[in-house]
């Protein structure tokens, strides 16, 4: 922990002397340290999965129930941006499962030989729009997102959520009743890509954006008490495919597997479904 504050410190000294250009690096390092810190000095060993930050209060769930079965297993989880986590893992983070919220990240990590078998798709998701409860910019329909100087926040296009929602513009610019341009103006007024899909979620519910996509799982009914929906037509939408998979590096294979079963269990896709998630195909 030390050695890892001590790097972390030396790194924020770094932006102040050679500016914005090492804020990146600093963040990416910041992670990579982190996930150091969770996986390489806990006390007593334990289930570790990383997995993407839309799976937060599922897979919570899902930790409390593994734990009921056995009180004795300690779990981690690292919930974050899919690339984020796939970098992670590439960089020597221990962990035992890794739940992307795209197969591309999957397939990164499982083309770098990472992985111990191969990934099962455990669940899908869609997009949906929200905006603050107070409706600062009056976004009434989809359309009202081209109006100029609203404030946009998504997730980065490197993002599985990110690289959705600009899908989704594209989609429907080609739709009846928009203008053939309506994903670059919604574009044009992007005021922030966040590093994983909840913290749209957070900035649109605290004001900070007057709209944002996300998906329907971030809507969990803390935010849903503070954001409207806008609903995206089916034909227009993306539906994304989470796998999972254990990693070849894991240091608990069994509890592990055992995770993995319980999230593909009734159980487990009882417990996504309810978490706002779409059964998987």
């Amino acid at each position: 922990m030390v050695v890892a504050n001590t790097l972390i410190a030396r790194d924020i000294m770094s932006i102040n002397i050679r500016g914005g250009a090492s804020v990146k690096r600093w963040v990416w390092r910041t992670q990579f340290l982190f996930a150091v810190v969770i996986t390489g000095c806990t006390s007593r060993p334990g289930l570790v999965v990383f997995a993407a930050a839309s799976l937060t209060d599922a897979f919570n769930e899902l930790g409390d129930s593994l734990r009921r079965r056995d009180p004795d297993l300690r779990i981690q989880f690292n919930f974050a941006g899919s690339p984020t986590l796939a970098f992670q893992i590439e960089q020597g983070a221990m962990a035992d499962v890794f739940a992307s919220a795209d197969e591309r990240w999957m397939s990164a990590v499982q083309d770098s030989g990472y992985l111990a078998g191969t990934p099962t798709t455990f669940v899908t998701n869609r997009l949906v729009v929200i905006v603050p409860r107070s409706n600062p910019g009056q976004i009434e329909r989809l359309e009202d997102l081209a109006r100029h100087g609203t404030r946009i926040v998504l997730a980065a296009d490197r993002v599985p959520a990110g690289r959705y929602a600009r899908q989704v513009l594209l989609n429907l610019s080609q739709r009846s009743g928009f203008e053939s341009n309506f994903a670059q103006r919604v574009l044009a007024d992007v005021v922030s890509n966040e590093s994983n899909v909840r913290s749209v979620a957070t900035k649109v519910q605290l004001g900070e954006a007057d709209a944002g996509i996300v998906y329907v799982s971030d809507v969990t009914p803390a935010i849903a008490a503070r954001v409207r929906r806008i609903d995206i037509p089916d034909a227009d939408n993306v539906i994304a495919h989470y796998p999972l998979a254990l990693l070849r590096r894991a240091r608990h294979p069994d509890a592990g597997r055992s995770f993995i079963g319980l999230v593909l269990s009734p159980e487990g896709q009882r417990v996504l479904t309810r978490n706002g998630f779409l059964p998987r195909e």
